[in-house]
């Protein structure tokens, strides 16, 4: 019987579009100028998106939203269908580039809507090439040197914060929750002992962080089965820091109550005021606590550092010489938060986002253990998992929460390190406190408006905005100030602080509108940046820059920014005039 030489279909398939959407095994010039053309043509695409350097337009392509309520996701689930046929390359990235319209666009100055950078060229050729060969972290053998690039990593993090990078140990998870979640696991088994692995969280251990501490608490409390009830909260300073006195206070009433003190998060740049916590009296609370009750454990103390780890790159500055030439005030609000931050060896564990303050693309995160022997107690046994680490020296797989763990994370994180370098990352940090500064002094010359976090060293900016009506009762000229600490000092105001809080978000949303239809800045909202000292919410409008673009001229930022905030409020006003705003 004679064979065909015809080829089936699957073959002809498999060889005329499934192939040609993999990289080759070999090197294959033709495959290599295919695929550079497919990146060319996206990024093209996505350059189409962008305004033109005149243009004020700070989103991508058209301003629309294709989710504006539930019917639109019923929609978007009912026209989802997969194609029968195979597409070409081409035409499917073409499509993809539609879903970008109305997306921010990072590098844009005017986009300072949160702590969300663009991601930097080297960080995106690291990912690229993660994406591409696919490593796997999970161990050596499934990673191959990536694996090495991870330790050295977590090695230079080390000496950046002051760790031992012999002692210490450190792995990339999937974003600051995955490090707090990694921290609260540590943590419980350390307070609980290892046997809490196996029967499960029998006691009320206790979690302390600040008021304005990040919400992951919540989350990490909720998934390890600890129980939301089992986090404390402490009160803060006027700069938004952990107040120590109110800590002790806490730290003593859960003694009295035979109830042990897992951890204690120490939050170093909180994302709304960037509040930086002393960690070193921290320390020393926790010293004098265990003393007292002749206690053999101290609790773990975790460095939610995800945004404040980067100030680390100023440890080693020259603040006499000061060789980058920063302004004064730059010069002294960088050099306030490294006191804080050179701390951050004082803390058990670190957790850093490489794609907030470190210039990466999302997710991008790492926990830096200060003693590796910590990970013993909660690593599993080899015979669970009888396909991996037979021939690994490198095995992270046995104590992380994930299996998988991809390899871009590592090598976006490692491309960014090694180019900017301590000087680079500066430069950028540098700018970012110069453009604060300088629109914090624009908003103290308009009488309408209030900074609400001037004792605050970051890069955000929060204020508050009122009619300007009540300058018609007010006897000073900085009607706003005056009413906003009226607001946050006298109870008998709450509810003015209540009626203006429901004002500062109705700008924000006129100025939601006026970003996509008059091209005015990408602005935020926060409903609760800090309380009042009675216990009050305090709602704020956010600017947070973050692109490396971002200039510093304060007659810019009046006509960029401030501009049309005034005229959001002005048309809030008109909008709710039969209201008492």
């Amino acid at each position: 019987m004679e064979e065909k030489n015809e080829i089936a279909q699957w073959q002809k398939v498999l060889k005329d579009k499934v192939q040609p959407g993999f990289m080759t095994p070999w090197q294959d010039e033709t495959k290599e100028e295919e695929f550079k053309a497919i990146v060319r043509e996206t990024l093209c695409s996505i350059n189409f998106l962008k305004g033109d350097m005149g243009n004020k337009r700070c989103f991508l392509g058209e301003g629309k939203c294709s989710i504006k309520n539930e019917n639109d996701i019923i929609k978007v689930k009912n026209e989802a269908n997969m194609p029968e046929k195979s597409n070409y390359i081409k035409d499917v990235m073409n499509e993809a580039s539609h879903y970008l319209n109305g997306m921010f666009n990072l590098m844009h100055p005017q986009v300072m809507f949160n702590v969300v950078p663009p991601a930097a060229i080297p960080s995106i050729m690291g990912n690229l090439m993660g994406a591409m060969l696919n490593p796997n972290l999970v161990e050596q053998e499934y990673s191959g040197n990536v694996a090495a690039l991870e330790i050295e990593v977590s090695s230079m993090i080390s000496k950046l914060i002051g760790y031992d990078p012999i002692k210490s140990a450190g792995h990339f998870t999937f974003g600051g929750t995955g490090a707090y979640l990694f921290a609260t696991k540590l943590a419980l088994t350390k307070c609980l002992q290892k046997e809490s692995r196996f029967k499960g969280i029998r006691e009320d251990a206790q979690i302390l962080v600040s008021k304005v501490g990040h919400y992951a608490v919540k989350n990490c409390s909720d998934w390890t089965g600890l129980g939301m009830k089992n986090v404390r909260a402490i009160n803060i300073n006027e700069d938004n820091s952990m107040d120590i006195n109110h800590l002790e206070q806490v730290m003593e009433q859960c003694y009295q109550e035979g109830k042990q003190i897992a951890m204690i998060v120490v939050t170093m740049g909180t994302t709304d005021a960037f509040g930086v916590d002393n960690i070193k009296e921290i320390q020393q609370a926790c010293n004098r606590f265990m003393m007292k009750h002749d206690l053999k454990r101290r609790p773990f103390i975790y460095a939610d550092a995800v945004i404040g780890w980067a100030w680390s790159m100023f440890n080693s500055y020259d603040f006499s010489s000061n060789p980058m030439e920063f302004s004064k005030d730059t010069l002294e609000a960088i050099k306030e938060c490294k006191e804080k931050i050179k701390y951050l060896n004082l803390a058990d564990a670190v957790g850093i986002d490489f794609h907030k303050t470190g210039f990466t693309s999302y997710n991008c995160s790492m926990i830096c253990i200060k003693d590796a022997e910590d990970l013993k107690i909660l690593t599993r046994d080899k015979d669970e998992m009888a396909y991996l680490y037979q021939f690994s020296a490198y095995t992270p797989g046995e104590y992380t929460l994930e299996c998988s763990r991809g390899g871009s994370y590592a090598l976006a994180a490692w491309c960014n390190l090694k180019y900017f370098g301590l000087e680079g990352y500066r430069a950028i940090l540098g700018n970012l406190i110069e453009a604060e500064k300088a629109l914090r002094k624009v908003i103290g010359k308009e009488p309408s408006m209030v900074c609400a976090n001037e004792r605050d060293h970051g890069f955000v900016t929060l204020f508050r905005i009122y009619p300007k009506k009540l300058s018609d009762a007010s006897i000073s000229e900085d009607f706003a100030k005056e009413q906003y600490m009226k607001e946050f000092e006298d109870e008998s105001h709450a509810e003015e602080l209540r009626k203006y809080n429901d004002y500062q978000f109705k700008v924000a949303q006129e100025l939601q509108r006026m970003l996509f239809e008059e091209n005015g800045p990408a602005l935020s909202f926060t409903s609760k940046f800090r309380l009042t000292p009675y216990g009050e919410p305090i709602a704020a409008i956010k600017a947070y820059p973050m692109s490396p673009y971002m200039g510093c001229c304060e007659k810019e930022f009046k006509e960029n920014i401030i501009k049309y905030i005034l005229e959001a409020a002005e048309n809030v006003d008109k909008a709710y005039s039969d209201r008492i705003f």
